[in-house]
């Protein structure tokens, strides 16, 4: 691929993270603030020959408004400087606008949370208080650290070579019941649902959602992480190469 690989990552308080989690590929990559503060969802749709988005990022953040996936009963257990109305209507657009265009799609953390919601699936909107459990979670503002185990012959077990891992995590939401069209590619133990992908994958372009944060892994090296970026880039390339041999105009 000749040109940059464009990506989208929404904007969110920790995007240096992302930015820099990219820019640091082996490939060329540019990348673009999606952000309700810029008005610019409609980017995922340009194409003027030598610009265009290639992919979208769906990045982590503030708690999704209940009333996207239809509990809004449990706002008031929620506290609402956690939670961005604006965010959420915005990339709401922005993953309407890249399904339409068939972009290949990252959600880390919030990000599979809300790809989860738009396709009409629910979360659980508070971890502790409906399971009782506290090890995802930061500790003192730290990332936690757990197993995980991941599906056999799914998206993620393909990048990854791996059926266990360990991953850090810092949510105290998760995917509560899921979308018709996703299958869930990896639990933790308890088990939570950690990593979703399209059900009938070879009938879409790339979605991989995790709920662990790869950008700020401190070992890069684990399967968990930068091989996530990898497969990533990768299935722009190729989505790309197949794209030339059918159509040179946009």
């Amino acid at each position: 691929m000749k040109t940059k690989i464009k990506i989208g990552i929404t904007d969110c308080a920790r995007y240096v993270n992302y930015e820099k989690w990219f820019l640091d590929a082996p490939q060329l990559v540019d990348v673009i603030c999606l952000s309700y503060h810029l008005d610019n969802a409609d980017d995922v749709e340009k194409c003027d020959g030598m610009w265009m988005l290639h992919c979208v990022c769906l990045s982590g953040g503030e708690d999704v408004h209940p009333k996207v996936y239809k509990k809004p009963e449990v706002l008031e257990k929620l506290s609402l400087d956690d939670i961005d109305e604006n965010r959420d209507d915005f990339e709401l657009k922005v993953i309407e606008k890249a399904l339409k265009n068939k972009l290949p799609i990252l959600g880390i953390c919030r990000g599979m949370q809300l790809f989860n919601c738009y396709l009409g699936g629910t979360l659980m909107h508070d971890i502790p208080t409906v399971t009782n459990l506290n090890s995802h979670g930061k500790i003192q503002g730290i990332d936690q650290r757990h197993d995980i185990t991941v599906e056999e012959k799914t998206l993620l077990n393909q990048i990854t070579g791996c059926l266990k891992g360990a991953v850090n995590s810092s949510h105290h939401q998760c995917v509560g019941t899921l979308a018709n069209d996703l299958l869930i590619a990896a639990k933790a133990e308890d088990p939570i649902v950690e990593a979703t992908q399209w059900r009938n994958i070879n009938e879409n372009s790339f979605f991989l959602g995790v709920q662990w944060h790869p950008e700020r892994m401190p070992d890069q090296e684990n399967p968990f992480a930068s091989k996530i970026r990898q497969a990533f880039l990768d299935s722009i390339i190729d989505k790309t190469v197949k794209s030339n041999t059918t159509s040179t105009t946009c």
